[in-house]
């Protein structure tokens, strides 16, 4: 299994991130993608890849941090985006739904970063929240040539038909084992090669939700969630949904 979304630098896993790296090793998890979302974590992002041999990075300004960027913000975003292991710009986007940014100052930075993503030849990871509409129509204008991935997909099931067709794969983690059954006909619909797995770690536990902290070791709750509502195996699952990453973010042996 490839884990295309994490954030093992969260104080949530300061005290046993080595123990946590070890559990999803065990549970399967070959390639580990760890998720900046703003300056800071990016940075952190690109030291804990250069530590562990299966982690890779992404770096980038979330919509809600855009706000909060210092002057120099973008030029360092694109100096780290030419970092070793370095495999996205992400994760961006827009968020409407708390609004911790305004709208206009996201989607400059929006525009922005698919930008920095062209120019550093990257795919990005996009995170979306109550603006599906205008995100993918922004994507279909300005998107870069590598595409990439609409990280923990929420839209419906017609806006996925619409990433897909732009050349997106969606982001599939914890939610799909919530009940949404608007989420369960987009992974149903999807063709084979627009899915992959993620945990959002330490967010999203997936169902039965039987601890407080999600980790990459369960993932694979999430890939047999996809199988079952696909109707296919856990086998089927793994071997395209890995297939998938590794050609979307040019993941390598280690």
């Amino acid at each position: 299994m490839i884990e295309t979304h994490c954030h093992l630098n969260s104080s949530r896993f300061q005290k046993d991130r080595a123990a946590v790296l070890d559990r999803a090793r065990r549970a399967g998890v070959t390639h580990l993608v760890e998720v900046g979302y703003d300056v800071r974590t990016s940075e952190r992002a690109v030291a804990l890849a250069a530590a562990e041999p299966d982690v890779w990075a992404t770096v980038g300004l979330h919509p809600h941090e855009v706000a909060k960027a210092a002057p120099d913000a973008a030029a360092t975003l694109a100096r780290l985006a030419r970092a070793p292991r370095v495999v996205a710009v992400g994760e961006i986007g827009l968020d409407f739904y708390r609004d911790l940014s305004p709208r206009d100052r996201q989607r400059e930075w929006f525009r922005a970063q698919l930008a920095l993503a062209a120019e550093a030849d990257l795919p990005v990871v996009i995170h979306t929240r109550d603006a599906w509409d205008e995100m993918l129509h922004i994507l279909a204008a300005h998107g870069p040539r590598r595409r990439g991935i609409l990280h923990c997909y929420s839209g419906t099931a017609a806006q996925a038909r619409r990433g897909v067709e732009l050349g997106y794969a969606l982001g599939i983690g914890g939610s799909l084992t919530y009940g949404d059954a608007e989420l369960e006909a987009a992974v149903r619909e999807a063709p084979r090669d627009a899915l992959v797995l993620e945990t959002d770690a330490p967010y999203l536990v997936p169902a039965p939700q039987d601890v407080k902290r999600n980790e990459p070791a369960l993932l694979a709750r999430v890939r047999a969630a996809v199988a079952a509502v696909r109707g296919e195996t856990i086998e089927e699952v793994d071997a395209f949904t890995t297939e998938n990453a590794r050609r979307i973010l040019a993941l390598t042996a280690g």
